[in-house]
């Protein structure tokens, strides 16, 4: 009699059993590994995205740092120009006024300016013209970024109507001998060093010229609107600074992070 060599329905049944069993564990085993390589991916996504957030910040550091350094500067102009001009009040109020020494206090009271702080936006503008903005998980540090460029610009602003005002104030005088002011521009480098000696010779200017009543009143008048320029101005600046220092504190804390 031949055997059936299939085997029994049962053996048949138990062996279907471990196959499917064996299929399912390898299944399994798949969708793990999977699961696995795509949780490594987005770690190694999420690790990288992490890290060009704290570049980032620290480039945003940067830009403030300079910033703080510039504005600095601008301060420093600032409160020369202011006691330059103090200074003519108190040569103005002199009964001999000498020309020579209330032309260079003047001069020195609007000196540079209209000198413009510029706002380092370097990294800023990067992180807006790309896809970055949103690596920037803390929506507040964006908010602070702009509210300082706009702060700054409108604080700008003010320094600016308040230059042309002095300068307009300045250049509005045109009779430089009578000032004084072409007395002290002539003992300057560019004078001294730019015009011909013979020229220079010419001009045959007396230092120890005084002002007149007439000219020492106008001359007191534009000292007076150097002084509250140049006052507005640092006050101005001084804001400027404080918003400098607030976003440093909050960037350096991110930069470190």
């Amino acid at each position: 009699m031949e055997q059936n060599k299939t085997g029994s329905p049962a053996e048949t049944s138990v062996k279907a059993g471990k196959y499917l069993k064996y299929a399912i564990g390898e299944i399994v085993l798949v969708v793990i590994g999977i699961l696995i390589a795509l949780q490594i991916n987005n770690w190694n996504e999420q690790r990288k995205a992490d890290k060009l957030e704290a570049e980032y910040y620290c480039r945003l550091l940067e830009d403030l740092i300079q910033d703080s350094e510039q504005v600095n500067a601008v301060i420093k102009l600032s409160e020369d120009r202011l006691k330059a001009s103090n200074q003519a009040v108190r040569l103005l109020q002199n009964e001999k006024a000498k020309k020579v020494e209330v032309g260079k206090q003047l001069g020195l009271s609007i000196i540079a300016i209209y000198s413009d702080f510029t706002p380092n936006n370097s990294a800023f503008e990067d992180l807006k013209s790309g896809a970055n903005l949103n690596i920037i998980k803390d929506k507040n540090v964006i908010k602070s970024i702009n509210n300082y460029f706009n702060k700054v610009a409108g604080y700008l602003s003010i320094i600016k109507v308040n230059a042309n005002i002095a300068l307009d104030t300045f250049y509005s005088e045109n009779d430089v001998f009578n000032t004084g002011r072409i007395h002290s521009q002539m003992l300057t480098e560019r004078f001294i060093t730019g015009m011909e000696k013979d020229v220079y010779e010419s001009m045959n200017l007396n230092y120890e010229e005084t002002l007149t009543e007439t000219m020492k009143y106008e001359l007191l008048n534009a000292a007076l609107t150097y002084i509250s320029t140049n006052a507005r101005q640092l006050q101005l600046y001084n804001l400027i600074k404080d918003e400098v220092n607030n976003l440093i504190t909050i960037l350096e804390q991110k930069c470190i992070e």
